[in-house]
């Protein structure tokens, strides 16, 4: 099962904050990160591509859940 998380605000510290305090518990992961100059970087750390595939997967069809109920919740654009 899936658990979700938004982190906010404060989201680079937030992340930084979680990551700390569940870093015993990490057995994986494939993150991508949206860059200011408009440019995507991906980190991942998996066993095999499948679960590489897998986590992207898992969290491609937890954003559409999340879109679906009317759970997701949007970053608010900085004027």
């Amino acid at each position: 099962m899936q658990k979700v998380k938004r982190i906010f605000p404060g989201a680079t510290n937030g992340l930084i904050n979680w990551i700390e305090q569940n870093f015993h518990e990490i057995d994986g992961f494939v993150a991508t990160f949206n860059l200011k100059d408009g440019t995507t970087m991906t980190v991942y750390d998996a066993y095999t591509v499948v679960q590489a595939l897998g986590l992207s997967e898992i969290a491609t069809g937890t954003i559409h859940d999340l879109s679906n109920n009317g759970e997701f919740v949007s970053k608010k654009e900085e004027d």
